[in-house]
C-alpha cells in the first residue's frame, strides 16, 4: 500500500466515531459554519423514519442533509422537512438517486450535472463553498466513466476555496488486495484537486465506503455516527465558521399582551374614521394596529434541543433505539459470535415494529380529531402521504391576451378541466400500474353497511349535496367586500 501511504499521514479534518447524542457535546455551535449530514437511506420510503429519529437525538441544527441510495424510482413522493428546501436527482435504476435537504435562508445554487454512473447534485453556496452530493451503485463495475465525470466536476469547481465530496460511492477506502488499485485511481484523481479524505473509518461492515472528500482551508471535523439507519452509517462534516454560512433560524414571536392592549386604548382613531374610502380606512387601521403589535413584540431563537420534530417519537421510543444501538456495537465487535448477532437482529426487528406502531397509533388518534372537519382530515392524509409537493403555477394563466375575452375564456377553460385532466391521469396510471381500470372500480354500488369500521371511501354526489355545501359557506372566507351568493340566498329565505 505505497501508493496509498500520504492518505494516513496528512489529515483534512478531526475524524472520530460517537453516538448521535455526543455530537453536539463534542462541539461548539458558536464556531461552526456549516453542519452537513449524509446517510445512505436504502429507500427513501422505507427509512425516511429511522432518519427522523437520527435527527431527532442529533440535537443540531443541521445546514444540509444528503440522502443516497434512495430508490426514487419507487418513491414518487419525497417526505418534506420542516424548513428546508429539497432536490432530488435522476435516476435510472431501481436503487438509484440522491435527495438533498437544504436549509430555508441559505443562498445556495443547485445544479444537477451530468454523471455516468451515478446521480449527483451540487450545491454552491455564497461564500465559496461547493458540496458534491454523490452516489454510484456497486453494479457499475467500469469505472472509467465515472472517473471521467467526477474530474470534469472538479474542474468546474476548480476556483473554489472549499469543495466536498459528500456520499456512497462504494469505493473502499481501506481496500484489499483486489480492490487497491480501484482505491489508488480514485485517491489520485482527488488527489490531482487537492482534495483529501476526511475520514477513514469503516461504514459499512470493515469497508470504507461513505466518503467525505474535502478541500478546504478552514477547521473542519467529521463525525461517524455508530447507529445504522441501514447497514451504513451516516456522516456529520463540521465546517469552521470562517465564511460562514448565514442560515435562518427557527425563531418564535413573543407579544406582550398588556402593553399591545394598553397602546391601542389610547390610540386616537378619530382621525382614520374621518375619510370616506372604505380601501384608505382599513390599510389605515391595519398599520396603525401592526406597528403597536411590532413595537411589543420580539423574536426568540427556538434551542434545537425544545424543537420538536415529530410528536410520535416518544422517550420509550427513543429508550428502545439506544438499546438497539448499544446491541449493535457489541455485535460489531465480535461479528463472528453468531448469539450477538442473532440477539441484536431479533431486537432490530422489534424496535422497528415499536417504531410502526408508535407512528401508526398517533396518526389514528390525529385523524380521529379532525373526523369533523374535512379540511384537517385532508391536511392529515397529506401529511401522512407526503402529498406536499409544490405545482407548479400555470404561467399561460397570466398572459394577457389582446381580447380581454379570451384571457377570461382561457381561465375558465382552465379550472373548468382540472378535475377532468386529474381523472384522466389517474386513469392512466391505474392502467400502467394494475393492468386495467376494472381491477379498480367495482361495477357494484357500495353502501356503508359495506365498509369497515373507521374506514374512508369516497361517494358520488349530486346536485342538492352540492348546494347545500355553497349554502353553508361562511361569510368570513370570502375576499371581496360582497357575502358569497349562498349565504345571500339563505338571507333572504330567511
Amino acid at each position: 500500500m505505497d501508493d496509498l501511504s500520504f492518505v494516513f499521514e496528512i489529515s483534512v479534518s478531526e475524524s472520530l466515531i460517537c453516538s448521535p447524542e455526543n455530537v453536539y457535546l463534542r462541539i461548539n455551535n458558536n464556531s461552526v459554519g456549516l453542519k452537513i449530514l449524509h446517510a445512505n437511506i436504502r429507500s427513501i420510503n422505507c427509512n425516511f423514519d429511522h432518519l427522523t429519529i437520527l435527527l431527532h437525538r442529533l440535537n443540531l441544527s443541521l445546514d444540509v442533509i444528503i440522502l443516497s441510495e434512495c430508490w426514487l424510482s419507487k418513491s414518487p413522493f419525497i417526505p418534506a422537512l420542516p424548513d428546508f428546501n429539497v432536490y432530488e436527482s435522476s435516476h435510472r435504476n431501481q436503487n438509484d438517486g440522491v435527495v438533498a435537504y437544504v436549509k430555508n435562508g441559505l443562498n445556495c445554487d443547485v445544479e444537477f450535472p451530468d454523471f455516468y454512473d451515478a446521480n449527483c447534485i451540487t450545491l454552491k453556496f455564497s461564500n465559496n463553498l461547493a458540496i458534491i452530493a454523490l452516489y454510484r451503485s456497486p453494479s457499475h463495475t467500469n469505472l472509467t466513466p465515472f472517473f471521467q465525470s467526477l474530474d470534469t466536476t472538479l474542474t468546474t469547481l476548480k476556483n473554489l476555496e472549499t469543495v466536498a465530496i459528500i456520499g456512497d460511492i462504494n469505493i473502499n477506502l481501506l481496500p484489499n488486495d483486489k480492490e487497491l488499485s480501484i482505491t489508488d485511481e480514485y485517491l489520485n484523481l482527488v488527489a490531482s484537486h487537492a482534495m483529501l479524505p476526511a475520514h477513514l473509518h469503516p461504514t459499512r461492515k470493515q469497508n470504507c465506503l461513505d466518503h467525505i472528500i474535502l478541500r478546504t482551508s478552514n477547521n473542519a471535523s467529521t463525525f461517524i455516527l455508530d447507529t445504522p439507519i441501514t447497514d451504513h452509517l451516516p456522516l456529520i462534516l463540521c465546517l469552521s465558521a470562517k465564511g460562514k454560512v448565514d442560515a435562518s433560524k427557527r425563531v418564535s414571536q413573543r407579544n406582550n399582551i398588556p402593553a399591545i392592549i394598553s397602546d391601542l386604548q389610547s390610540t386616537d382613531f378619530s382621525p382614520i374614521l374621518t375619510s370616506s374610502d372604505p380601501d384608505t380606512v382599513a390599510d389605515a387601521l391595519v398599520n396603525v394596529i401592526s406597528t403597536i403589535v411590532k413595537k411589543h413584540s420580539c423574536y426568540v431563537p427556538i434551542p434545537s434541543r425544545k424543537r420538536i420534530i415529530k410528536p410520535w417519537i416518544t422517550p420509550g421510543l427513543l429508550k428502545c433505539i439506544r438499546q438497539r444501538d448499544k446491541l449493535y456495537r457489541k455485535f460489531k465487535k465480535t461479528p463472528e459470535n453468531e448469539i450477538n448477532k442473532t440477539i441484536y437482529l431479533r431486537y432490530r426487528k422489534f424496535c422497528n415494529g415499536i417504531l410502526k406502531k408508535v407512528k401508526r397509533e398517533y396518526q389514528q388518534v390525529e385523524i380521529q380529531k379532525a373526523r369533523k372537519n374535512p379540511k384537517a382530515t385532508w391536511n392529515i392524509i397529506k401529511q401522512i402521504a407526503n402529498l406536499h409537493k409544490k405545482q407548479n403555477n400555470s404561467s399561460n394563466l397570466l398572459k394577457l391576451n389582446d381580447n380581454p375575452l379570451t384571457s377570461i375564456n382561457s381561465v375558465n377553460t382552465f379550472f373548468a378541466n382540472v378535475g377532468k385532466n386529474l381523472a384522466l391521469k389517474i386513469e392512466s396510471e391505474a392502467h400502467a400500474n394494475l393492468g386495467t381500470h376494472q381491477d379498480l372500480v367495482s361495477d357494484q354500488p357500495v353502501s356503508y353497511t359495506d365498509l369497515p369500521l373507521n374506514s374512508m371511501v369516497l361517494f358520488s354526489v349530486d346536485n342538492i349535496e352540492i348546494e347545500n355545501i355553497i349554502l353553508n359557506l361562511k361569510d368570513k372566507c370570502a375576499v371581496g367586500k360582497e357575502p358569497s351568493p349562498g349565504k345571500e340566498k339563505e338571507e333572504k329565505r330567511c
